[in-house]
């Protein structure tokens, strides 16, 4: 049960120095306690997803990564806007210690720990120095060591580390996490080019390119304790979470309570946290991430050996499922703690009751290693139902831009038991409307649905180790429903897929709630919606019956089964767009562009020229004209959101002609090079 004080907050106006889903999430609970919210936007109108729930906004012309990353900027917004307090959110400056020096300087309420506990935990290197003194196991590692800018640097430290430690290594961002600035090695011959690679984008997405080495673990698990502490020493673990489903060193499936841990486990692993929180002087919500040992002899012990990773100062992606199972709103008490509330004595006591699982809803092509993959949505409804909770960062119609992290909505489900909470999940990834870029719902719904996760957990190399097989699965069931998804398209393009037709017993499923914050919608009997696409319409609908029959694993048709289906139409003045949903896979078709077109935009080029897989900038051009190159050559270097993205040779071949040069910013499928033939 949620505990409530009947206290009324000091806090009058609030700033967010933050954007998309997070904004939206601190501002709904701000509203709640009745505090006005700030918000930056560079649209007109403001996003959807924010209207209703913020209560002002300030207009600028660009939004983009510097600009949220700049402090002079953010606090002067704040004082103009009239606000006493500023909340980082995750992210950007979240965990900047002259960030909330400076807020409180200017006599503002900083929402998050003291700038003395984010120093003391801001480095992974100092991070692992406090947590040896309380004694928190650690992994062998090195920090403090120089990267030079070239491979002809001095490497000594970083190389005798390794030589002594043994591969593989990981690399690490020792001022950042979300697996920017992250490389795995195995041989010492990747350690030069990792190094430079991973000081790079670390100071691209942290602004500081310092580097820790550690030790590989082989099979662990990612555990991490949630924190939450006051001003006056009071410091509580809000229980456990496990994260380990991972790629790209990033988080994608978190759930609440960690399984399967013992008893002796989960209560060494809470006190290392509080110790090590306490240590620093820590106040408000944080959490301590561990790698707990999954291998057989360490699985079956009473006390499974766990080592500490590191701390994060702020908010976390994945805060929901554990509010979800414990009923508190953490963010109202990072407002409570920040002007000085003490926590209550029974939060001491605090028990988790039933189970929460989170997915990560990213703009990604998950057949190409998860390149981001931005661009226009023509339509997004979420779906709804018990236990069913969105984290939203996307309008109904909307476009994901290539400037940030492609996360663009969060999916919780909570149920009595964790079978039910991934049966909840994947029955609202079916159902949900996403007429857009390349996703990784069908990833996701494959996941909790139908793969050794949904068994029980699983280690941080599992999507590593499995995810040829789960595309391969999704690719049968993708097949197995294409002639009835390709009927559909046939019809929708045809003007011809109207209201919903209907089995006995079998009605459409009318829409009831607006989760975006505007008018509710009235139930219709017909399964068909109208949503404003700027100067266009989208149609958007449900439908059930007879036309929809999916192959069996024998290839004939499954005599009377049918299934839902959602689809979408888009007519422009250039093109006519439709998608059809079905089982969670989507199929869609483009009337004007033609299919060798779009298949280079898919795949990222072909023999006779190089292109851009993702839009963003070129940070590096490795080749130039009239070189001779080998398969899987690197031939160039781009950054998009945050991350960086090496274009490959396909085939060995010669370079005709350059078609851009460094730093000049490119969309996806534009022509980098051409191919000499």
């Amino acid at each position: 049960m949620e505990t409530r004080l009947i206290v009324s907050l000091a806090l009058k106006r609030l700033f967010i120095a933050n954007r998309g889903e997070i904004a939206r999430r601190i501002a709904l609970t701000a509203r709640r306690l009745g505090i006005e919210t700030v918000v930056l936007t560079d649209r007109t109108p403001p996003p959807e997803y924010l209207l209703g729930i913020v209560s002002h906004f300030v207009q600028v012309a660009s939004e983009s990564p510097a600009l949220y990353l700049d402090a002079n900027f953010m606090l002067e917004q704040a004082q103009k806007a009239g606000c006493d307090s500023v909340h980082p959110g995750f992210g950007f400056l979240s965990e900047n210690a002259e960030f909330a020096a400076k807020t409180i300087a200017m006599g503002m309420t900083w929402v998050g720990p003291n700038p003395e506990a984010i120093t003391a935990m801001a480095s992974k290197a100092a991070a692992r120095t406090y947590a040896e003194k309380a004694h928190v196991p650690c992994v062998k590692g090195l920090s403090g060591f120089p990267v030079p800018d070239s491979e002809t640097g001095d490497f000594s430290a970083l190389e005798a580390f390794a030589d002594k430690a043994g591969y593989p290594l990981l690399l690490k961002a020792a001022y950042g996490g979300g697996g920017k600035g992250m490389r795995l090695i195995h041989r010492r011959d990747e350690l030069k080019a990792a190094a430079l690679r991973a000081k790079s984008e670390a100071k691209n997405s942290f602004g500081n390119g310092s580097l820790i080495c550690e030790q590989y673990l082989g099979a662990p698990r990612h555990v991490e304790v949630q924190i939450l502490a006051d001003k006056h020493g009071h410091v509580v673990a809000v229980g456990d979470r496990d994260c380990s489903l991972q790629r790209r060193h990033q988080k994608i499936i978190e759930e609440a309570p960690a399984t399967e841990l013992t008893p002796a486990t989960r209560a060494a692993l809470h006190q290392a946290a509080v110790s090590l929180a306490a240590a620093v002087g820590y106040d408000s919500t944080g959490t301590v991430e561990f790698l707990v040992d999954w291998t057989e002899g360490s699985r079956t012990a009473d006390l499974q050996r766990f080592y500490f990773l590191e701390m994060n100062t702020r908010l976390q992606v994945e805060h929901p499922v554990t509010e979800e199972v414990f009923g508190l709103d953490l963010v109202e008490w990072q407002l409570r703690v920040a002007q000085g509330e003490h926590l209550p004595t029974q939060f001491n006591q605090l028990q988790p009751h039933g189970h929460s699982v989170e997915v990560r809803i990213y703009a990604e092509d998950t057949n190409k290693d998860f390149f981001p993959a931005p661009g226009p949505v023509a339509a997004f409804q979420p779906a709804l139902g018990p236990g069913i909770r969105w984290e939203l960062g996307l309008s109904e119609v909307d476009e994901i831009t290539g400037r940030f992290d492609p996360m663009i909505a969060k999916l919780v489900a909570t149920g009595a038991n964790r079978e039910t909470a991934l049966m909840r999940l994947g029955d609202a990834l079916r159902r949900t409307v996403f007429a857009g870029p390349e996703n990784n719902m069908a990833l996701l719904e494959q996941l909790v649905c139908d793969s050794d996760f949904a068994k029980g957990p699983v280690t941080t190399h599992f999507l590593g180790e499995q995810l040829a097989g789960l595309i391969t699965k999704i690719g049968e069931k993708r097949e197995a429903q294409a002639d009835a998804a390709e009927g559909l398209l046939d019809r929708l393009m045809s003007n011809q897929l109207g209201a919903a037709q209907k089995t006995s017993g079998m009605t459409p499923a009318a829409v009831t709630q607006n989760i975006f914050g505007g008018a509710t919608r009235q139930p219709t009997n017909a399964a068909v919606e109208v949503a404003s696409v700027k100067e266009h319409l989208v149609k958007t609908g449900e439908g059930y019956g007879q036309e929809l029959r999916v192959k069996s694993g024998s290839g004939l048709l499954m005599g009377a089964e049918t299934r839902p289906f959602w689809y979408a139409a888009l007519n422009t003045s250039k093109e006519r767009l439709g998608w059809v949903g079905v089982g969670g896979i989507v199929y869609s078709r483009c009337l004007t562009l033609s299919s060798a077109r779009l298949d280079r935009q898919r795949r990222g080029g072909n023999t006779a020229d190089v292109v851009a897989p993702v839009p963003g900038r070129v940070i590096a051009v490795k080749v130039a004209s009239g070189d001779a190159v080998d398969l899987g050559q690197t031939l160039f270097v781009l950054e998009s959101m945050k991350m960086e993205f090496e274009v490959k040779a396909a085939a060995p071949g010669t370079v005709a002609q350059l078609s851009v040069k460094q730093d000049e910013q490119v969309t996806a499928g534009q022509q980098l090079a051409i191919w000499a033939t």
